[in-house]
């Protein structure tokens, strides 16, 4: 007797594997556009830098918690960073995609080695505030090399750092609250 199983019920496994994880793909990148569509249309001049960071990380966070993808956040920011290439959204600095796609790495690198620590919220929240804090420090590092202006250092250097931790703080905070709710209705 022959235990094997037949080729045509393996070969009907993998497409609906395959149409899973294309969705999954897709519904991160159409999150990740949504994330800096919402970060452009809400761009208030308030003198606090990183204060975007709220919504964006939330968004982040909670696409990253749902899917089960190793480099969600880094797909979901690379959906940011393709609407950023159409220039329709009025962010006037070039290396802003660049910037987009090195965060979402750093946040699924940072997300993998603190979830081997513990997987409190509180925890979640910190990642979330030093992966958010890259972006100013990815400015600084940039304004070496490049002489483009960079308003968020107008105010000195230690302030959009912290005000950057503290806003990646409250989003990763606000993230993991959605992923608690999410995860108590089922």
């Amino acid at each position: 007797m022959n235990t094997s199983p037949l080729q045509k019920s393996l070969s009907r496994v993998f497409p609906n594997k395959a149409v899973a994880t294309a969705a999954e793909v897709l519904f991160l990148l159409l999150l990740g556009m949504i994330a800096i569509a919402l970060h452009s249309k809400l761009r208030v001049p308030m003198h606090l830098p990183g204060k975007q960071g709220v919504i964006f990380v939330a968004l982040v966070v909670t696409g990253r918690g749902l899917s089960r993808l190793p480099f969600a956040a880094s797909i979901t920011c690379t959906g940011s960073a393709l609407l950023l290439l159409t220039n329709w959204l009025g962010f006037h600095d070039p290396f802003i995609s660049v910037t987009y796609i090195l965060l979402g790495g750093l946040m699924d690198l940072i997300f993998r080695v603190s979830s081997k620590f513990s997987e409190r919220t509180w925890v979640l929240a910190i990642a979330s505030g030093i992966a958010w804090m890259f972006i100013p420090l990815f400015r600084l590092f940039l304004s070496l090399f490049v002489a483009i202006p960079m308003n968020s250092f107008s105010s000195g250097i230690a302030y959009p750092f912290i005000t950057h931790l503290v806003f990646g703080f409250t989003g990763g905070l606000i993230g993991a609250g959605i992923l608690s709710l999410i995860n108590l209705r089922r």
